[in-house]
């Protein structure tokens, strides 16, 4: 099975989306619905593979380097480029204490560009009592190059504007990344 090829910048940052944030999103086009669930994540120990249970599902999720730096607007990053696999589960299995609960609610939109495909998400992640905001370009396409381009072409779409959030680079990881830092603080 081959597995679906991302490149991405991920920010979080601390606390509830703001009401500045929603409205920048907002502003990005249509309405979009919100959708919330929780997915469940093995705790990682390595910032570059991340496994999840979700809908039924199991995914797998492994960085396999990175894509450049990004810097549009007030937003900067390293693209990572990860791979995704995606495995139908026949029963929800017991999860003990290494697994993490995320509950989460997230907008999304997208635009094609280059060859390739960019989403752009506005999430609140609550882990516990620790609640954080993120904002994620994921871009995909059939090659690393289209994959880049979209993202850059998406970052140029809805980060290089005046009313785009301020995104510092010290902000930008990848969920496994965040995760293990959440959790080493509960």
């Amino acid at each position: 099975m081959e597995p679906l090829r991302t490149a991405e910048a991920r920010w979080f940052v601390r606390g509830p989306i703001s009401p500045a944030l929603w409205a920048w999103f907002d502003a990005l086009g249509e309405p979009v619905e919100a959708e919330s669930r929780t997915d469940r994540y093995l705790a990682p120990t390595d910032d570059g593979l991340g496994v999840k249970l979700r809908e039924g599902h199991v995914e797998a999720k492994r960085r396999e380097g990175t894509a450049g730096r990004l810097a549009m607007g007030r937003a900067e990053a390293t693209i990572e480029a990860w791979a995704k696999w995606s495995f139908p589960l026949a029963d929800t299995p017991d999860v003990g204490e290494s697994w993490v609960e995320v509950a989460k609610t997230r907008r999304q939109r997208s635009l094609t560009a280059s060859g390739g495909t960019c989403r752009i998400e506005l999430s609140e992640v609550t882990v516990g009592t620790a609640t954080w905001a993120s904002v994620c370009l994921e871009a995909d396409g059939p090659t690393a190059l289209a994959r880049r381009a979209a993202l850059l072409a998406g970052a140029r779409r809805w980060l290089d504007a005046e009313a785009a959030p301020t995104l510092p680079a010290a902000a930008a990881r990848g969920y496994a990344a965040w995760l293990r830092e959440v959790a080493e603080t509960r």
